[in-house]
């Protein structure tokens, strides 16, 4: 979705019962919710957030590493699925910076973080930590979640 005439199109389907399936060039899920929100003039974002909220039933974005045995690359996945906490934090935009969070303590409902979803590869052996932590999106926290299961995060450079 480049512009606001599609995103309003794709609204409108999924407030009349359509699954609407779409793709949007962002870095993460709180990204996601801020730039289709960020699409409206202000003076419809609060009337956006009450339909995205009510349609809404997931966001899924990726970022793509390299293998750790060199064969192509291996997506690492964050996962928001609509929870009642998740509704209202979209809600308020005061709170929508809190979404990252929700998902974090979101396992129970298959949530993840891209952090989350870095370290799950690296204990998997599918890709390196310095890989891992080079496109993690807080790379100091996700060195402490590596160094907290046991990992030698000596092997990460340039991150304090």
């Amino acid at each position: 979705m480049r512009d606001l005439e599609t995103v309003r199109t794709a609204i409108t389907a999924s407030q009349t019962g359509h699954l609407v399936l779409s793709t949007l060039h962002t870095i993460d899920v709180s990204e996601t919710i801020n730039r289709i929100i960020d699409f409206f003039p202000l003076h419809q974002q609060k009337q956006v957030r009450i339909l995205l909220a009510g349609s809404l039933r997931g966001v899924i974005s990726q970022r793509l590493l390299p293998r750790a045995d060199g064969k192509g690359r291996v997506p690492a996945i964050e996962l928001m699925v609509m929870t009642k906490r998740i509704r209202d934090l979209i809600l308020d935009e005061k709170q929508t910076h809190k979404i990252e969070e929700a998902i974090k303590e979101g396992d129970y409902y298959g949530m993840q973080t891209f952090d989350q979803a870095l370290l799950t590869l690296y204990r998997d052996g599918l890709v390196t930590l310095q890989d891992a932590a080079a496109v993690a999106s807080s790379p100091h926290d996700f060195k402490l979640m590596a160094q907290q299961e046991g990992y030698d995060v000596s092997l990460i450079s340039g991150i304090a």
